[in-house]
């Protein structure tokens, strides 16, 4: 939970740029940072583990700590601080002696924990886990969501993995409405038909979207009444609904802007001024199948980098204010280009 506290502390400053506020909360930053510093331990392969570790709401604690070693979640948001730790030092010029800890803990943690499951290898919850075990949230796939490590474009050879564990991992329904759908639409797997599917199954009259069992052989019996958890109030996690629709349309949490990265399903659709990393406000239209329409507002000025949206074509980017063009530079389909605080710019294929 440590390094979950502050990680919207991080994506705040992520998607924001601003440095004022990152120097503000930086000492919170910090602090979690240097208790998982001194929590985790070096075994005798070099690697640093994470010992004990509890799966959420799963195992508890075990005899000998038999599934209390180096939990997925756990390992997933240590790496995710430790990255996030060493860029903020350097941005704000502090700590490089401890950069370089966070550096060394980041590169050298324990390997998800994973076996051969009926379909090939996959990801488990904890060291040593029994496969095939029922979930009530996703969390084999910690290393897609929340650890931000693994998506669309990544070049780690575990992506298969994830994707494999993705289709199929076994989840009762207990609450994964939000969590499940938002980290296939990371890996570009979400099946919009089956996503409207599963909300219109767990909605309320009122429209709010709440928690229905959806698999036996967990924590739940066939014999279970379906329905007990939608009497016992709103389960909050299902009010980032619309995040699975934002993350569809655009995702940018590597430093990638992609756009409409997840359309399997979706005949049209349009956005404005979705925020993106690096201080971006994005807007773009998606229509038959092809992105139609893409401007971005800068609001730091930073450099942008934007997967081609458009295979058939190179893009085109002028500046909106005086039609300018602007030097787009091309490295494996991905497009970079300079831009200056406040100015807006609008991107097409090039003909």
């Amino acid at each position: 939970m440590t390094p979950w506290t502050v990680q919207a502390l991080w994506w705040q400053y992520l998607y924001t740029q601003d440095e004022t506020y990152l120097r503000r909360v930086y000492p919170l930053l910090r602090a979690a940072a240097e208790f998982l510093t001194a929590y985790v331990t070096k075994g005798p392969d070099n690697k640093f583990h994470i010992v004990p570790t509890v799966s959420s709401e799963n195992w508890g604690f075990t005899v000998n700590q038999r599934l209390n070693k180096d939990c997925i979640l756990d390992l997933a948001l240590t790496k995710f601080l430790m990255r996030a730790m060493v860029e903020a030092s350097q941005v704000l010029g502090v700590d490089e002696s401890d950069a370089k800890r966070w550096k060394e803990i980041e590169q050298n943690l324990a390997a998800y924990p994973k076996a051969d499951g009926p379909y090939g290898e996959v990801w488990l919850d904890v060291l040593n886990a029994p496969l095939e075990h029922v979930y009530n949230v996703p969390i084999t796939l910690a290393p897609v969501f929340p650890g931000e490590e693994i998506g669309i474009g990544s070049k780690s050879p575990d992506l298969d993995i994830a994707i494999r564990t993705a289709k199929t991992i076994r989840l009762e329904g207990g609450n994964d409405l939000v969590f499940q759908p938002l980290i296939r639409a990371r890996l570009g797997i979400l099946d919009f038909d089956w996503f409207k599917e599963q909300v219109a199954y767990c909605s309320l009259p009122d429209g709010i979207a709440n928690d229905r069992v959806r698999q036996a052989g967990g924590r739940y019996a066939e014999s279970m009444n379906f329905d007990f958890m939608m009497r016992m109030g709103v389960w909050c996690e299902n009010f980032a609904l619309p995040a699975v629709l934002n993350e569809c349309m655009l995702q940018s949490y590597s430093g990638t802007i992609r756009l409409f990265p997840n359309a399997q399903g979706l005949s049209s659709a349009r956005f404005q001024n979705l925020r993106a990393a690096g201080a971006f406000l994005i807007s773009a239209t998606y229509e038959s199948g092809r992105v139609t329409h893409v401007s971005l507002l800068s609001e730091k000025g930073r450099p942008v980098r934007l997967a081609g949206p458009w295979k058939e074509s190179s893009i085109r980017v002028t500046r909106i204010r005086d039609g300018k063009a602007v030097d787009v530079a091309r490295n494996d389909g991905v497009y970079s280009f300079e831009t200056q605080p406040g100015e807006s710019y609008r991107i097409e294929a090039a003909l």
